[in-house]
């Protein structure tokens, strides 16, 4: 049990390595949903975790061209991308200049500092791979059947099952926002959205641990519609999903022929 967000994640998987003599980390739970494509109750497999909210917020008047403070030593950086609050002003139409003060936010990757490293060296890393063993084995449980109700009344239209992806993102922050969740969706071809996953990651890549990450929809991010608040509804099955997966994933994982490098 991790608690709650990036802290309490990170926190508690050095721990664990810490204390334990571990082969391999499996990270589960639910997550939130980027993807239009995808619906509550699928369970996600990502391929890739990054965290996403680390950012270099710029100043007011300064622009994609201006260089950030600090990128000169290589602390910041614009390769990534930004978003920029203007876009997403609304009712300015009477406005002489559509602008706002909040201006752009810049994301920029982690440092990390491998255990196998240079002291004092640091890398970055922004996009974090699951261990690709993991990930193959994964692949096997995609012909799962997963739950598709909650009650004898309370059921999902379309049929929950597990999908593969390419990317997930995590942040201090829970999203419950259309136009956020469209964002980082279209900027980064995101699915699952948690506090999370991307903690555990950069531990295990910090430590030169193998992981995968397996996560349940439980909601749309930003709702479905104006009324609509479907973690309420669909949280237990998803976890259930979530739970039922990691346990077949391990009963795989254990039979799997043994490589070289796990």
């Amino acid at each position: 049990m991790t608690g709650l967000s990036m802290i309490n994640a990170g926190i508690t998987s050095q721990l664990l390595l810490t204390l334990f003599n571990i082969e391999g980390v499996v990270h589960y739970g639910i997550a939130g949903n980027a993807n239009p494509s995808l619906h509550i109750g699928f369970v996600t497999i990502p391929q890739y975790w990054s965290h996403s909210a680390l950012w270099s917020w710029q100043r007011y008047g300064y622009g994609p061209s201006d260089e950030l403070p600090l990128e000169a030593n290589g602390d910041y950086t614009r390769t990534i991308g930004y978003i920029k609050f203007a876009d997403y002003a609304e009712n300015v139409t009477a406005c002489n200049s559509h602008d706002n003060l909040l201006n752009n936010v810049w994301f920029q990757p982690e440092e990390v500092f491998p255990v196998d490293g240079t002291p004092e060296q640091r890398q970055h890393a922004f996009w974090i791979p699951v261990d690709p063993l993991y990930f193959n084995i994964a692949k096997s449980l995609e012909d799962m059947e997963l739950e598709n109700c909650v009650n004898a009344t309370t059921c999902l239209d379309e049929t929950p099952r597990v999908v593969q992806v390419h990317r997930g993102t995590s942040a201090g922050i829970y999203v419950d926002n259309a136009a956020y969740r469209s964002f980082i969706y279209n900027k980064f071809n995101v699915s699952p959205v948690d506090m999370e996953s991307a903690a555990v990651a950069l531990i295990c890549m910090q430590q030169r641990v193998p992981f995968i990450i397996i996560r349940a929809l439980s909601d749309l991010a930003g709702g479905g519609s104006a009324e609509s608040n479907e973690i309420d509804t669909f949280i237990s099955l998803a976890s259930n999903n979530s739970v039922n997966v990691v346990v077949e994933f391990i009963k795989r994982l254990v039979t799997a022929p043994l490589v070289s490098d796990h």
